[in-house]
This record gives C-alpha cells, structure tokens and sequence, in this order.
C-alpha cells in the first residue's frame, strides 16, 4: 500500500512538473506576439501618416496653365533681349552696377526711362535719375507728372553716339527720338520729337543714375 502510495505521489509530481514546463514555454512564445503587435501597428500608422503627406498629383489644367506662364515669362524675357541688341544694348545683367563708367553702365539706366515712358510708369521713368544730387530735381518731377498727364502713352527710341568721364561723373551723348501719343478720345495730334541729348551720371549706392541733362525741355 506503502509503495502505491509512493508511486502515486511520483506520478502526481511529473505531470504537475510537466504541466509547469509546458505553460512556460506557452508563455514564451506568447509574449513575441504580445510585442509584435505594437510594432506593426506603429508601422502600419507610419506608413498612413507618410500617404497622407504625399502631395496630389498635379491636374492636367493647373500643368497647362503653369506651362503658360512659364512660357509667357520666357517669351516677356526674350523680347526684352532681341529689342537690347536691336538698339545696341547689352542685357542689363551684364552692367548691373559696374564701377567704371562705359557705355555699357549707362544703358541699363537709360533703358529704365524709356521702360517707364513705355508703360507710362512715372515712378519708373523716376528711378533712372538721382534725386537728391540732381539740380531743380523737383521741377523736373512736376514736369514729368504734366507729361503723363497730357499723353496717354509714348513710344522711345535712343542711340548711345558717344560716351566719355569728366570727373567723377560718366557722360553720354545719345540720339533720341520719341513719339508722345494723345487720349483716342481726343483731337490732338502725335507729338514726335527728336534730339541730340546731353546726359551726365554718377555712381552712388544704386548704382549709376542720371544727376543732369539736356535739353530740358525735352520733357515737357
């Protein structure tokens, strides 16, 4: 009775033993799962988050309309240089500010006044002059303001003939010609003036503009 007993308890004690190792070992590899999942949740949020960040495809009418204006801008720039080298003119870039006073330093500054006439921008025209070393520079801004409130819009040509420095100061004798064209609602006539101009420049912080010409008269 003794050793049935005995032989019981073994038996009792190895399956309770085996029973121990085998919920160990299903803990185990239980808990890489329990871990796993975490991690594909993250990545899969990750992968959401960065889908999300993606821009949307450009549409084809927002594709043609970029490519217009990209092609206008080109266009705008080429006309620019053609109409610079059909007047003898460098492209502007290329004498943005030059310290020694040349032809080429005097026409991106003559190039703004005859822009600024073009597109009847006063305040363009204005740019290409120096007001605080200009003499009687107020006279000539009112003189100008008549100017364009007279014309509706002008038409400019120039010729640089001859260019030179006196001093600290860069001169240029340039032919010029401009046609100053009346309201349509109006019955005056074109204006057509032409002139041999005197233009005196000097270089300060913006580079080099006109402190003095002549004839004065020439606009007004």
């Amino acid at each position: 009775m003794r050793r049935l007993i005995s032989r019981g308890s073994a038996t009792l004690f190895y399956i309770v033993l085996a029973g121990l190792l085998t919920g160990e070992a299903s803990n185990q590899e239980i808990a890489p799962k329990l871990v796993e999942q975490p991690g594909s949740s993250a990545a899969t949020g990750q992968s959401s988050i960065s889908q999300e960040a993606q821009k949307e495809p450009e549409s084809k009418q927002e594709k043609k309309e970029r490519e217009k204006k990209e092609k206008q801008a080109k266009k705008d720039k080429d006309k620019n240089k053609d109409r610079a080298k059909k007047d003898g003119q460098p492209d502007k870039e290329e004498a943005s500010d030059s310290a020694v006073f040349s032809e080429t330093a005097a026409n991106p500054v003559l190039a703004d006044m005859r822009e600024g006439l073009e597109g009847h921008s006063q305040r363009q025209m204005l740019s290409a002059f120096d007001g605080d070393k200009m003499d009687g520079y107020l006279s000539f801004e009112d003189q100008v303001q008549a100017l364009f409130q007279k014309y509706e819009s002008f038409r400019v040509h120039y010729r640089i003939l001859q260019s030179s420095i006196e001093g600290a100061r860069g001169v240029v004798l340039v032919d010029m010609q401009m046609e100053e064209l009346p309201p349509r609602e109006g019955t005056a006539a074109p204006v057509r003036k032409d002139a041999q101009m005197r233009f005196e420049l000097e270089r300060g912080r913006k580079g080099w503009k006109i402190v003095d010409f002549r004839p004065r008269e020439f606009f007004s």
